[in-house]
Parts: structure tokens; sequence; C-alpha cells
């Protein structure tokens, strides 16, 4: 009996112990995800295998009879919340790539970004980003070569009249048009008027960012870095956290100081930080929490740093050769 269960190779047999669960990516999504090149386009793909996974649903069932009784989703809200940094941080990749293949799906229209404004501890958070999927248009992704339906035989049955589930499938609503706010527990349709008025205290705290840190001057002198962009979202990000702890130098500080010390920053500690990452090589593990950390030092350490670099020079006759010169 024992021999049915032996394949003929050990790995084999090993592997059959194991349950390994998570992202599936159907080998078709590498010839219908693209990029205008014609090549996969592979951070899209992995986010969207992310997003699928999320979607799909956790079977409930009778623990008596072990029969299928219902499906329930894996978040909280009706609709997926993420955010760029936190794509970028799970897939090991730079938060304008996560935005980037993000903007490229929904151009697709295999799903549809949603700005909502949330009360966290009293406190409105507006522009959190949540994800919409188009099964419709995923299914086309999926099986280009095969009429709709035809791969739906080993799926779940319609819970739609037992259960209440909406089947997005007969909506008279096109998929893409409606907008959403998220108050509370509140759903209510929005407008693009109204959704600028509720995101104007971000938009109004990146432009003091940018004042702060004399962003123009900083972009006329380095047209092409986008790490000051970079540098300018962990400001805005820092400023507007609702958390009461924030990690830096591997220590979580009270949320109070650390946004005090990132109000002393100027435009001399962004050109420092980036001074201090163009001469960096080793490798860094968790980019966002490095340039936090930066960006907190550098208030501290910024004269010190060049005045070791002036004696520096100074010993060695470079100062006194140019001014010879």
């Amino acid at each position: 009996m024992q021999d049915q269960f032996r394949t003929g190779s050990v790995t084999v047999d090993r592997m059959s112990r194991l349950h390994i669960s998570g992202n599936i990516i159907p080998v078709t999504w590498y010839k219908t995800i693209r990029k205008s090149t014609g090549k996969p386009n592979l951070n899209a793909i992995i986010i969207l295998a992310d997003i699928v996974y999320w979607y799909r649903p956790t079977e409930v069932r009778d623990e008596m009879t072990g029969e299928l009784v219902g499906l329930k989703k894996k978040f909280h809200a009706d609709l997926l919340q993420r955010s760029y940094q936190q794509i970028a941080d799970q897939f090991g990749i730079t938060k304008r790539d996560a935005t980037n293949a993000v903007v490229e799906l929904e151009k697709m229209k295999v799903i549809r970004r949603v700005f909502r404004t949330l009360h966290v501890n009293g406190r409105q958070v507006p522009n959190v980003l949540f994800l919409d999927l188009n099964v419709d248009i995923l299914e086309a992704l999926t099986y280009p070569d095969h009429e709709q339906g035809c791969h739906l035989n080993g799926g779940y049955p319609s819970l739609k009249k037992e259960t209440g589930i909406t089947d997005t499938g007969g909506m008279e609503s096109p998929f893409w048009e409606r907008e959403v706010s998220y108050i509370g527990e509140t759903n209510t349709e929005n407008t693009n008027r109204k959704f600028s008025t509720e995101s104007s205290s971000l938009f109004q705290i990146e432009k003091e960012v940018r004042e702060q840190i004399s962003y123009g001057a900083l972009k006329h002198d380095n047209p092409y870095n986008m790490q000051i962009d970079e540098l300018v979202g962990i400001l805005v990000d820092v400023k507007t956290c609702s958390a009461k702890t924030i990690r830096v130098n591997r220590e979580d500080k009270p949320a109070e100081i650390v946004k005090a010390q990132f109000q002393k920053i100027g435009m001399e500690h962004i050109q420092f930080v980036l001074n201090c990452m163009e001469k960096n090589t080793t490798k860094v593990t968790n980019m966002r929490a490095m340039l936090i950390t930066a960006l907190y030092n550098s208030v501290n350490t910024i004269s010190s740093y060049y005045s070791s670099l002036y004696n520096y020079h100074r010993s060695y006759g470079v100062l006194e050769k140019g001014e010879e010169e």
C-alpha cells in the first residue's frame, strides 16, 4: 500500500509533504501583461498576483460534515487596502516602480484605484488607497484563447441567492465610473470636486514640505534626481503619520519628537542625505527605514560632517592648492 504514495523521486515525495500556498502566477500573464517594449511587465504581474490572492475567497465548511457552506473575504473592508510603499517593501522594488505598475494595471482595466478618507483615532486620513479587481478583465488576461466561462466548471457555485453576495457581472453602472469615499463605516458616492476638497489637506502638507526644503532649487540643480521626490514623500508620510511611535535608528521614538526633528530639515539637509546616499556602497534591505533614519540624523550630524570634511581636505592641502590657483 505504501508504494502507491511513492513517485520514484525522493524530491517529489518530499514535496508532497509541503503545503505551499500564496500567490499564483498563470503562465499566460507573461504574454498578456507586457510593457510597450513587448517584454513581460514583471512588477505588474507579481503585484496583480498578490491582489488576486487577497480577492480569492476563503472557504467556510461545516465542522461536522466538511461540507462547503459559504465563502468569506480575507480583508476587513469592502475593497483591498494597500499603499504604494507597502507594495514596494513587500516585493523589494522602489515606490515609484510600484506606483507605475499599479497605474499600468489600471490602464489595462484589470484593477481600479479608489481613494478614500478614513477616520483613524478620531483623525481624518485622506487619500487612502484601495484596489478593486475587475474579474472580467482578469479572466480575459488569464484565458486569452478560450471563451469566457469555459474554464469555470471547477469554481464555486453562485451564492447570490443564499448569502446575498452581489454578482458584479450584472451591475447596471459601468465598473469604472463610480468613485467612493470611505469615512468611518459609511460608503458614499463621490465627485472629483468633493474628493479634491477632502484631499486638500494632504496636498497642502506636501506644498509646505516643498517650501520647507526649497524643492524648486533642488530640482533646478538636480532635474533628473528622482530621489528628491522620494524624500519629499517620506517627509509627508512622517508628518501625516497617525501612529504614536516612529521607528528611527532601530528603536521606536515618540512620533511627536520625530515630527519636530523633521520640521528642522531644510535644503542643506536634503543635499547632505543625497550626498551620503551617493557615496553609500553597502546593500540596503529596507530603504525606507534607512532614509527616515538618515533624515532624522541629518539635523544633528550635518555640521560635524562638513567640519570633518573641511579638516580632511585642509590636511591634504586641497584647499591651499585651490586658493593658490
